[in-house]
């Protein structure tokens, strides 16, 4: 996926660390990916897309800015993961920029699906019981994912291109370094 919007590569830590001392997500919830899905065939689903992504880079600046909100898009509009159609991603480490995206998203989603999921390591617990839907819920293709194996999980880092699985009980002391490309 390309990114629009990136960790700040001299001070990463700023998108990942809470600005109130102690709010973090239950554990091992270490972060959110919002996939907002249309259909590039569709036009009007196309459009209303990325103008819900314009609004969020506009309503959203400073957040976008330092990477405390990483907006991904897919470079060609197409369908990868355990995806059914298009979509594109916003993910968020900071709880307090979860809860006002969350909200946002409640308000502003219009007629596209959106999948709100949290990154523990199991991708298919993550992806579908655990998962939160905007909208009508579209399938999710469970079967790509490896199977799980107990004590070998990983979170993808937050925020870096073809980041690296970090395991679970070591995520939250990695420090995302962001790879210049």
């Amino acid at each position: 996926m390309e990114y629009v919007t990136r960790l700040l590569p001299d001070k990463p830590e700023v998108a990942t660390t809470s600005k109130y001392q102690g709010l973090k997500y239950e554990h091992p919830v270490k972060y959110y990916d919002f996939h907002v899905y249309y259909y590039d065939r569709i036009a009007s689903s196309k459009s209303e897309s990325d103008s819900l992504r314009a609004k969020l880079l506009e309503d959203f600046p400073d957040d976008a800015a330092d990477g405390s909100i990483i907006v991904k898009i897919l470079p060609d509009d197409k369908v990868i993961g355990p995806h059914a159609t298009q979509f594109w991603e916003a993910d968020v480490a900071r709880p307090e920029v979860f809860v006002r995206l969350l909200s946002w998203f409640q308000l502003h989603h219009g007629g596209l699906s959106v999948l709100i999921h949290p990154q523990t390591g199991d991708d298919v617990l993550d992806h579908t019981n655990r998962a939160l839907w905007l909208g009508d819920r579209l399938p999710v293709f469970t079967d790509i994912f490896p199977p799980q194996v107990e004590g070998k999980q990983g979170i993808t880092e937050y925020g870096v291109r073809r980041g690296q699985k970090i395991p679970v009980d070591k995520f939250d002391q990695h420090i995302s370094v962001p790879h210049k490309d």
